[in-house]
């Protein structure tokens, strides 16, 4: 579970590094945002149209919007300490994270790790410096779980250096929705399938914790093949995974992050020295793989019907 535990292990570890060095200072309500991107990707083009069509639904905030396209071997300028910077993707946020530090900075599009990591490397401070972070809270993710396989009693995960820290917070959110979490650990390529078929002999699906070391675009077809052999599921954390082969994912679009950076930028205005800590994404969706359910025989309930029993048992978690 992504919650106010994994915020004291992990963002807090990073903060601690810089607690000697903060300086104080008094800024005004910024006039404008600067987005900025490393690649004009579809999802990130998509971000910037549903953050203006939301900023123009409030009459009363009149902020202008700048968007750039950042080189790589380009500085990132702006108009520090004026604007609020939305950071699109990782290189994105590290090259915002150069700024003077009371420009205040929210990164989108980044996983909790990478945010720690950009963090504790650039010395930021939490109240000027934060994130809407990509990963969903487990409570979620084993929601979907539920309703899709409601008989399932043992779930499996892979886990890799970055994903072993999630373990208890998965554990425990199993435990509350009746699942016992199995998990094997992936120290180095080699054992990623011999791993995984260790799983798929005593679980009835698999939840795929985001990973750099497992989870790619080189191993996502020898995963989702092994576990199609085995006939069970797997559940993704993204659209292009469960359109591969996965049978379900929950996940955050561009439009609904959009939608949270707007309201956060809009609250923040005032004060844009007081972000709010990285939290967890507001607004989520899920998507059904029918095709791979009849593979597989299992019957599913009407994709729109599921997410409306988890939007209305969501509870959003502090972080």
């Amino acid at each position: 579970m992504l919650n106010r535990k994994i915020w004291m292990n992990g963002v807090l570890a990073g903060v601690m590094l810089v607690l000697g060095l903060l300086v104080p200072f008094v800024a005004n309500a910024y006039t404008g945002v600067t987005i900025v991107m490393s690649v004009q990707t579809p999802a990130n083009l998509e971000f910037v149209d549903q953050f203006n069509a939301e900023l123009a639904k409030n009459k009363q905030i009149n902020l202008r919007v700048n968007v750039i396209t950042l080189p790589d071997t380009e500085k990132l300028v702006v108009a520090e300490n004026s604007e609020l910077v939305i950071a699109l993707g990782v290189k994105a946020l590290e090259a915002a994270s150069k700024l003077k530090r009371t420009t205040p900075v929210l990164g989108v599009f980044t996983p909790l790790p990478a945010f720690n990591s950009v963090m504790a490397k650039s010395r930021r401070d939490l109240g000027n410096f934060s994130a809407i972070v990509l990963d969903q809270p487990f409570s979620r993710q084993i929601s979907l779980i539920k309703y899709v396989l409601p008989e399932a009693q043992k779930i499996g995960v892979l886990l890799g250096t970055t994903s072993a820290q999630y373990i208890e917070y998965v554990r425990e959110e199993g435990e509350k929705r009746g699942l016992s979490i199995l998990e094997e650990k992936v120290n180095q390529e080699a054992d990623l399938i011999p791993q995984l078929k260790k799983l798929l002999d005593s679980v009835d699906a698999i939840l795929a914790i985001p990973d750099p070391t497992i989870y790619s675009r080189e191993t996502a077809q020898p995963i989702l093949l092994t576990s199609y052999r085995y006939q069970k599921p797997i559940f993704g954390y993204s659209q292009s995974y469960v359109r591969a082969g996965a049978l379900a994912a929950v996940f955050s679009t561009s439009k609904q992050l959009a939608k949270q950076a707007a309201e956060i930028a809009i609250k923040s205005r005032p004060a844009p020295s007081e972000l709010p800590p990285p939290q967890l994404p507001k607004y989520f969706s899920i998507m059904l793989n029918y095709q791979v359910a009849r593979s597989l025989n299992i019957p599913l309930m009407d994709e729109d019907e599921i997410l409306k029993k988890m939007l209305e048992s969501d509870v959003p978690e502090a972080m």
